[in-house]
């Protein structure tokens, strides 16, 4: 479970820059298929991803806890892990995520399909704060569902 998340979050990180420049996509004419994050298997999971399944939609369902993973690698900074010192998120609004074509869509119903950037609005944040006596960064994330 923990390797399906770790690649559906790394996926979707590493996707944001190209759905900067995505456009609207009318819902493909096939029957759609509904598979709950946690039922997802990793051979479906590698199929999606490569735009092989557009006919399943992953559900995410509301009150669902998933590990987390955050990494921080590259030539000016690195993050450091403590083994165990992963959270969860936890899903306050149900929705799926289906990869249709070349993009990732998102929706609240299975039938209106957005970029991930016409479905999700929110602000991302960097500072320095102080915790327990030693200087950290903190990085923030607020998305909000768009309307």
């Amino acid at each position: 479970m923990k390797k399906i998340v770790f690649l559906s979050l790394s996926w979707l990180t590493a996707t944001l820059p190209i759905l900067a420049h995505t456009k609207s996509w009318e819902p493909l004419c096939q029957d759609l298929q509904v598979v709950n994050i946690c039922n997802l298997t990793d051979r479906e999971l590698i199929e999606i991803l490569q735009g092989d399944r557009p006919e399943i939609a992953v559900e995410f369902t509301a009150q669902t806890r998933l590990p987390i993973r955050f990494f921080l690698e590259g030539d000016l900074l690195h993050m450091a892990e403590d083994e165990g010192k992963f959270g969860t998120v936890e899903i306050k609004q149900s929705f799926f995520a289906r990869y249709m074509g070349q993009e990732l869509m998102f929706s609240s119903n299975l039938t209106d399909w957005k970029s991930f950037l016409e479905f999700v609005t929110g602000t991302a944040s960097v500072g320095l704060s102080v915790q327990n006596g030693q200087p950290s960064i903190v990085v923030g994330v607020e998305p909000n569902r768009r309307s």
